[in-house]
C-alpha cells in the first residue's frame, strides 16, 4: 500500500525514510511523526554544526520488513533482521539545524555494509538503506523514539551556495542534467520502479529519494518498453570533492559529509547518459558521441567525488547487472528541546 503523500501548494514534506515534494529543494521539510526539519529555515552558517551530541542509539523493533531482492546486508544475507550490525560507541554530531530542530548524523559511515545489485537494487535501494538505519540507528530520548534514515541528496544539496541547474550543467560540465532528449543505441530495459518516477515520461510522480510504500520491498525486477530513452530525464551529475567544497556554505558540514574517510551510499536514485564530462574530442566537434545506454544507479560519496554507482543499464542484456557493497550513513531529526550542546 502506498504511503499517503501530503502535497502542499508551495512546499513539500520529506518524511523520514520517504521523500515527497514540489517546488525547489529549499522548500522541503524532513519529518519524523510530528517532528519536521525545515530546509527553508536551515541555518547554513550555524556554529553548532559539528558539535557532539550524547544520545542513545536503539534497536527499533517497529521496522518489520526482513528481506529485499537485490539487497544483501552485512553477514551475506538479504534478511534485515539477521544483519550483523555493530552500533557500539556510536558518536553523533549536528549536521544541520533549523529554528526548532537538529539534524544529526553519525561521525562516520557505518562499519557494516549493504550490497545493492542490479534492477532490484535500484528498486529497493532507498527503502533498504532507510530501513537499515531506522532499525539499527534510531535514537531514544526519555520515552520518545526518533526514527533514523539514510542521508540523501536533499541533506547534501541544502548546503550548496549555487543550487541552480546551470551550476551542474555549465560549471561541472554535465550539460544534459535535468533535461530529456538523449537518444541511446540500447534502450529496451529499465528497472520497474523507474516508471513510477517523475521524469520517466510514464506518468509517475515519485521523487528520487522516495519509496512507494514506506519500508516495504518492491520486488518487481525490470521491464522493457522497446522505445527510445530520448524521453527519459537525466538526473545525474558528478562532482569532485574540490568542486563541492567551492560550492559549500559551511566547511564543518562539508567535512562531516565528504571527509569521512569511507565511501557510502546516498539514498537517492539517479539516471545518467554520460558518466563523465565532455571529452576533448567531443568539445572539438561540438557534440556528444551517441550514448550506448541509459544507466540506472544510486548516488554515493567516494574518497574524492559525489558520484553514481550504476546498477543496471538499458541495453539488451539486463542479466549483466552490477553490484556494489558500501556503508550507510544514518541521520535523524531531533527537537532542540531534547538536546544540550
Amino acid at each position: 500500500m502506498k504511503r499517503k503523500i501530503l502535497m502542499f501548494l508551495i512546499c513539500g514534506v520529506m518524511v523520514i525514510g520517504l521523500t515527497t515534494g514540489c517546488g525547489s529543494k529549499d522548500s522541503k521539510e524532513s519529518s519524523s511523526g510530528n517532528i519536521t526539519f525545515d530546509y527553508s529555515k536551515m541555518n547554513t552558517t550555524s556554529n553548532n554544526i559539528g558539535k557532539s551530541v550524547d544520545v542513545k542509539t536503539i534497536l527499533n523493533e517497529d521496522i518489520k520488513p526482513s528481506s529485499y531482492e537485490g539487497v544483501q546486508f552485512t553477514g551475506n544475507t538479504n534478511n534485515l533482521d539477521e544483519a550483523n550490525v555493530n552500533t557500539g560507541n556510536i558518536n553523533w554530531v549536528v549536521l544541520a539545524e533549523d529554528d526548532n530542530n537538529y539534524l544529526l548524523t553519525t561521525v562516520k559511515p557505518t562499519t557494516d555494509t549493504i550490497e545493492l545489485k542490479g534492477a532490484d537494487g535500484y528498486n529497493n535501494g532507498v527503502q533498504a538503506l532507510n530501513s537499515y538505519c531506522a532499525k539499527y540507528y534510531s535514537v531514544e530520548i526519555g520515552n520518545k523514539k526518533y526514527v533514523a534514515r539514510n542521508i540523501n541528496m536533499d541533506d547534501i544539496e541544502a548546503y550548496y551556495k549555487d543550487k541552480t541547474d546551470s551550476w551542474k550543467q555549465d560549471t561541472l560540465g554535465f550539460e544534459n542534467y535535468n533535461k530529456t532528449g538523449v537518444e541511446t543505441t540500447g534502450y529496451q530495459y529499465y528497472p520497474s520502479l523507474y516508471s513510477e518516477e517523475t521524469g520517466s515520461n510514464m506518468g509517475g510522480n515519485l521523487n528520487l529519494s522516495d519509496s512507494l510504500n514506506n519500508y516495504e520491498p518492491y520486488n518487481n525486477s525490470y521491464k522493457s518498453d522497446a522505445t527510445s530513452t530520448k524521453d527519459y530525464l537525466d538526473t545525474y551529475y558528478r562532482a569532485y570533492t574540490k568542486e563541492i567544497k567551492e560550492n559549500y556554505t559551511n566547511s564543518k558540514a562539508y567535512d562531516i559529509i565528504f571527509e569521512s574517510g569511507k565511501a557510502y551510499f546516498i539514498a537517492t536514485r539517479s539516471v545518467s547518459f554520460y558518466e563523465n564530462k565532455m571529452s576533448v574530442y567531443e568539445k572539438e566537434k561540438g557534440s556528444r558521441d551517441k550514448s550506448a545506454s541509459a544507466k540506472f544507479g544510486i548516488k554515493a560519496i567516494t574518497s574524492d567525488a559525489l558520484t553514481q554507482f550504476t546498477l543496471m543499464n538499458s541495453s539488451s542484456k539486463p542479466d549483466t547487472f552490477k553490484k556494489y557493497m558500501y556503508s550507510a550513513r544514518p541521520v535523524v531529526v531531533i527537537p532542540k528541546s531534547e538536546i544540550n550542546l
